[in-house]
């Protein structure tokens, strides 16, 4: 019921008056973001000035149920504080689709959508088949709550990269397992965010270049 209920008012959100669709986000997505895919530590090289990680889970070695809701609540805090009443661009990046995150995507209306070319030449330095990485989207108008099934299956690894994109202030929400990359553009709107969320930041944040890649892993 959980999962009608969320797809439902995101739906709704949908057909609101004037609410910018799929392609005319994209767009804003690609002059914003140099045509990169929404993709963490890919955005991190090239926009690190207006980047901020949060550590949703804090230090645990295993995601319990509790620390598992615990992560869902918190994105869904950051991404309200930050898109609440804003329309909004959702983006899906399936490695490898399943079934079940098919069908999740699917009810909660995020649709099927042709990449621009420039994601797939970025990601082939990191995946040996760029062209099977499935791609979907919807436009919404963001209120609390709305993708909450989506979060818990973010916070529960159990999802391919999910991104959240504002085309009115260039900010994007980017969270996967416990933490999540925020680039929040505007000095001071960034100060209150992470004032606002200060208890989850991470010590000594750092923008080194990841280790892991993605070839064969899905999640993360």
């Amino acid at each position: 019921m959980e999962v009608r209920s969320a797809g439902s008012h995101c739906r709704f959100a949908r057909l609101g008056w004037g609410l910018m669709n799929v392609q005319e986000a994209l767009d804003a997505w690609q002059a914003q973001y140099t045509g990169q895919p929404p993709v963490g530590f890919m955005l991190r090289f090239s926009h690190d000035a207006v980047w901020t990680r949060l550590n949703s889970l804090g230090e645990r070695d295993e995601a319990t149920d509790s620390a598992v809701a615990q992560a869902a609540a918190r994105f869904d805090a950051v991404a309200s504080a930050l898109f609440t009443g804003a329309t909004v661009l959702v983006l899906a990046l399936e490695i490898e689709p399943s079934e079940d995150d098919v069908a999740m995507l699917r009810t909660l209306g995020i649709d099927p959508m042709t990449p621009p070319d420039s994601w797939i030449e970025a990601l082939s330095a990191y995946l040996p088949d760029p062209g099977r990485v499935e791609y979907r989207a919807t436009t919404l108008t963001w209120r609390r709550g709305c993708l909450d099934t989506l979060w818990l299956a973010v916070a529960n690894d159990l999802i391919g990269r999910i991104a959240v994109f504002c085309p009115a202030t260039g900010d994007a929400f980017l969270p996967y397992g416990g933490l999540a990359d925020l680039f929040i553009w505007g000095t001071d709107r960034r100060a209150k965010v992470r004032d606002r969320f200060r208890e989850w930041l991470p010590n000594g944040t750092s923008t080194a270049a990841p280790t892991r890649v993605l070839a064969g892993a899905r999640r993360g």
